[in-house]
Order: structure tokens, then C-alpha cells, then sequence
């Protein structure tokens, strides 16, 4: 976090003092803003929570394969905890934070990506398919136990709000987060599970993709294509998962 203020007051060091204090206010105003919400609904600090750890867990889970196929780079780099201090991406967690105080039916956010080098899997094509779907596979881990509390603990999810509102935020957005990796756009993880099953025409397909994804990402959500992707799978998912409750 340190870093990334550091290199904000590097980038915008020649910035003129007036359009500094704009911004200042700007920020002031969000951050009030930020905190009466908070004030109002202290049960937000539960869904950025749960959504922290699932992003978290995400991350970890990519380094975890990897260290499991040859590659330490993760373990050296310490990145292989739970503390939350190695993974958070100040970005990635300051975004979802205000959708989420915003009220924004659509949440996403992201940790620093764990890194793989992989040169060093012992499984070539295999070893990067088991690293890139790992994250995803956390996730709707994370969703199916929440599902499993529902169905052998009713009693306390019906009974006690908290915990009524952060098992369901859980399987909410861990769905929406795996559906969301697995799409087939670079960075997400599903652009590198497509590689790792693709011929040459495939992986070349993606690799040139990768300096356009971002972009890409940005423009389908912004015209509403991205939701109506993921919403249809994800109806579908809450639909197995109210089979298996009942």
C-alpha cells in the first residue's frame, strides 16, 4: 500500500497545486460519503469481507498449484499466506469497497497476482491448466460450502441475520467471480485455461490478445454485455446449488 501511494505522488508530482486540491475534495467528499454509508449499513464491512477473503483465497490458490507443479517463485516471494497484506492490490480492493458502498448490483474486484513462472512446471500444457483454473475452482468451493451451511445448519442461517447476509453474499460472489475468470479474455483466467487446451492457431490467438483484454473487459461491461454473459450461468449455478440445499 505504501508502494502504491509513493508511486501516485511520483506520477503526479508535476501536477498543478489548484487541480491538486480539486482532487483533495473530491476525495474528502468520497471518503464522507464512504463512511456515513458505513455508519448507515455497518453490515457493508461483512460484504467487503467475505468479498477480501474470497479475492484472496483466489490468488493463493493459483500459487498453491504452482508450487505443487515445480514452481516455488510464489513460496520465495512469500506470497503462499493468508495474510492479506502480501496479496492486497490497492486498486483491485478500493473499487469493489465503493461499488459495494455505492450499491452496485455488479461487484468485482481483484488481489496482485501471484507469481508463476512457467518455465519451471514440471507438467508443461497441464501444469498451466491446473494453475489457471485453481483460482477458479476455490471459488465455487467457497460457494458450494455456503450452500453446505444452508443445508445441514438452517436453523442459524434462517434465524440469525449476519450470518443470513454473509452465506449468501458468499455464494453470490464467489459465483460471479468464477464465472467471471473463466471467461476467455486476457488476464482472466480462463484466456490461460483456453491456451493450455488450444492448439498453436488458439494460443496465438490469445497471446495477441493480451494487450487489448483490459480494454476489452472495460468496453463489455460498460455496454452492459458483460452482465448478460455471466448472469444466465450464474442463474443456472444458483439453481444446482438450490437442488443440492433441498
Amino acid at each position: 500500500m505504501k508502494e502504491f501511494f509513493n508511486n501516485f505522488k511520483y506520477v503526479n508530482r508535476d501536477m498543478p497545486r489548484s487541480t491538486k486540491v480539486i482532487y483533495g475534495g473530491l476525495a474528502g467528499l468520497l471518503l464522507v460519503f464512504m463512511v456515513g454509508r458505513l455508519i448507515k449499513t455497518p453490515t457493508i464491512l461483512i460484504m467487503i469481507g467475505v468479498l477480501m477473503i474470497s479475492i484472496i483465497l483466489h490468488e493463493l490458490a493459483h500459487g498453491a498449484a504452482a508450487y505443487l507443479n515445480g514452481d516455488p517463485t510464489a513460496k520465495v516471494m512469500g506470497r503462499l499466506t493468508l495474510n492479506p497484506i502480501k496479496h492486497i492490490d490497492p486498486l483491485g480492493m478500493l473499487l469493489p469497497i465503493g461499488l459495494i458502498l455505492m450499491g452496485s448490483s455488479f461487484v468485482i474486484g481483484w488481489a496482485k497476482s501471484v507469481p508463476v513462472n512457467y518455465r519451471n512446471l514440471k507438467n508443461g500444457e497441464f501444469s498451466v491448466f491446473q494453475v489457471s483454473i485453481a483460482g477458479v475452482v476455490v471459488n465455487f468451493t467457497l460457494a458450494f460450502i455456503g450452500a453446505t451451511i444452508i443445508k445441514f445448519f438452517p436453523e442459524i442461517y434462517m434465524t440469525n441475520d449476519i450470518v443470513h447476509m454473509a452465506i449468501g453474499y458468499l455464494i453470490r460472489i464467489n459465483l460471479v467471480l468464477g464465472i467471471f475468470n473463466l471467461l476467455p479474455i486476457p488476464p482472466l483466467d480462463g484466456s490461460k485455461i483456453l491456451w493450455s487446451l488450444g492448439g498453436e492457431g488458439i494460443k496465438e490467438m490469445v497471446e495477441n490478445l493480451d494487450r487489448y483484454g483490459f480494454f476489452i473487459i472495460i468496453a463489455l461491461s460498460y455496454m452492459g454485455i458483460l452482465w448478460k454473459i455471466i448472469d444466465p450461468i450464474f442463474g443456472f449455478l444458483v439453481n444446482v446449488l438450490n437442488m443440492y440445499i433441498q
